[in-house]
Formats: C-alpha cells, structure tokens, sequence
C-alpha cells in the first residue's frame, strides 16, 4: 500500500526584498557607468587643465575614476563581509569589460560606459531569478527546501529530527515583514561558528630578541546555513514559524495517539473473544 503523499501547509518565496543588497550592488554599477558617461568630457577637461601631467592622464582620468569608484567600495565589502566574491566582481568589471573591448578593437567611449550600464542590469536580472530559484514547502511531515537554478538541490527535514526552531529577522525583515527560520538537527546541520580572539604581545631588541604573546579566543554556535538550506527572509515569518510548530506537535502527538488505539482495539478483541 502507497503510503500518502505529504500535504503542503505552506509554499514560500523569500521575499523580494531579500537579496536587497546584491540588486543594490548592481544598480550602483550601472549608476556609475551612466554617471561618467554623462560627465565623462568634464572630467577629462578638468584633468588636462593639471599642471605637468594634464597632457598625459587628461584622457584617461574619466575611466580611471570610473573603475575606481566601483573597485574600492567592492574591496571595501569584501574585507567587511570576509567574502572575495564582491572583489572578484569588481575586477572582472573593471579590469575584464576593457580587456575585453580592447581585444574587439571597440573605444572605450562610450562603450565601456554601456557595458557597465548592461552589466549591471544583467546582474539585477540574475539577483531576481537567483531569488525565485528558491522554493520552500512546509508540510505537515517536514520541510523542504529546493534551489531549483542551473545546479538543483534539495534539502527535507522530518519534524522528528528537528532538535531546534530559530527565527530571525533583520533590520529589513522588521520593517516589511519577512525573517529566516532555521530548522536546527542533531547532527547539527543549520548551525555555524562566530569566532573571536585576541593577541597580545610585545618584544625587546638591540642585538638581543625576546618576545611574548598571549592568546586567547572563544567560538560561539549561531544558526546559519546556505540560503537553500534553510527558510531564508520568507514573508511572515511569525505565520511560518507557528505552522511549523504546530506540525511539529502534531507528528510528535500521532505515534502516542497510534499506541492508544492499538491499545484500545486490542483490549475490545480481548473482549469480544472472552464473550
């Protein structure tokens, strides 16, 4: 006998708002690109108009600024997140879109302007595809989880291997009502590590080295996981959550209940067999 498929309590999206700051990465490439676009002949006027080296960068100086306006605030990210994937993005803009018109024998006025403007829109593009790409469905045997892009996954937790349920929302997710749920298990899967330490040392010269150092450094358990591996700023998180809670309790009731009329049945077999 085929056992019943699960019925869905809840499918869910995050929300358009979750990935707020890719879409605004991206829209500040283009914003940039079609800035010196536009001011392109005003920067170049002014850096001619540099006494001794006017001649030689006046030119050149609209791309320079065009490439580090978006370079270092990438670097910036990346060292703040601890992430190199906003750096590599910077580079290949920067340094790729003019190897590239280089190669094709195309100026760089106006085209590697388009080239960021385009660059950016495709990238709001793929921000918001990457954003439907993530199906979750609450039933009422577990959660699953899918990332149904390019490259598929899928993640299903019973309610029975559930050790923990953490909401959380961000200072977005408070304002337009959407907040990550992070189903916990026992193997520890939805679970990361925030790291903190501390060094202290000092030394003496002069011919003669000494030194010493003392370290130390906690780590401390926080919910985190892949965006496709947990509910990631769905909408009305409070609503998912106190769904899945009361699935939870309804698996966890049912094997009791199961015994009881086992048990009940078994007592009126007795009976009907004595009478």
């Amino acid at each position: 006998m085929s056992r019943a498929k699960p019925r869905v309590l809840a499918e869910l999206r995050p929300h358009p708002l979750a990935f707020a700051s890719h879409h605004l990465l991206w829209i500040y490439i283009a914003a940039v690109s079609a800035a010196l676009n536009l001011y392109h002949d005003t920067l170049a006027s002014l850096a001619s108009s540099l006494p001794l080296i006017g001649e030689y960068v006046g030119d050149y100086a609209p791309y320079a600024v065009w490439g580090v306006l978006i370079l270092v605030p990438l670097l910036v990210i990346s060292v703040l997140t601890i992430s190199w994937r906003y750096l590599i993005v910077g580079i290949l803009v920067t340094v790729g879109l003019p190897l590239v018109l280089r190669y094709f024998g195309w100026p760089y006025r106006p085209n590697l302007y388009f080239a960021g403007i385009a660059v950016g829109l495709l990238g709001v593009l793929s921000t918001e595809m990457h954003r439907r790409a993530h199906v979750y469905l609450v039933t009422d045997r577990g959660i699953v989880m899918e990332y149904r892009g390019l490259r598929s996954r899928r993640r299903e937790i019973l309610y029975s291997r559930i050790t923990d349920l953490i909401m959380e929302k961000p200072f977005l997710g408070r304002i337009f009502g959407f907040g990550n749920i992070v189903p916990i298990t026992g193997s520890g899967m939805g679970l990361g590590e925030d790291e903190a330490a501390v060094i202290v040392g000092g030394g003496a010269g002069r011919g003669v080295a000494a030194g010493v150092a003392v370290a130390g450094g906690r780590s401390v358990s926080v919910p985190r996981a892949r965006t496709f591996y947990m509910l990631y700023a769905v909408p009305r998180p409070d609503d998912v959550y106190n769904i899945i809670v009361e699935a939870m309790r309804s698996t966890e009731e049912a094997p009791y209940l199961k015994k009881i009329l086992e048990a009940l049945e078994s007592q009126k077999r007795g009976a009907e067999g004595e009478g």
